[in-house]
């Protein structure tokens, strides 16, 4: 988790359309959906050994089951997203903090910067 304040030690607030943070939620669902399509295709192209345990095969079709689920959740926040409210905006640096992933962050983050614009304002503090 990522503490983000500013060099005087005061909190950086920063808030973030909810509608926004929905849509792009939506659009890395989406993303994530794509690699793990590519993931099955690759796996796919894979030669197993004649014999190969049936519930090693079960488990690599779970593969299949994530990707859908990606693909329907990232729908469903693409369509939450057209339902919210215009004016309806959350404080974004105590949600974005709890991601790891800054790429994660950067693309979350209507502005692009989250994760850099902390450093710049002051300490990122790793725990």
């Amino acid at each position: 988790m990522i503490a983000i304040s500013r060099q005087d030690g005061s909190p950086v607030r920063k808030d973030l359309p909810l509608d926004a943070l929905a849509a792009r939620i939506g659009e890395e669902l989406d993303t994530l959906a794509r690699l793990s399509a590519e993931v099955q295709r690759a796996l796919s192209l894979c030669h197993f050994a004649e014999h190969t345990d049936p519930a090693a095969i079960r488990g690599l079709q779970g593969i299949d089951r994530i990707t859908q689920a990606l693909e329907d959740l990232g729908r469903l926040m693409a369509a939450v997203s057209g339902e919210i409210p215009d004016d309806v905006k959350l404080h974004s640096v105590p949600i974005l903090s709890r991601l790891r992933l800054h790429e994660l962050i950067n693309n979350l983050d209507p502005d692009g910067n989250l994760a850099k614009s902390a450093t710049s304002d002051g300490d990122v503090q790793w725990f």
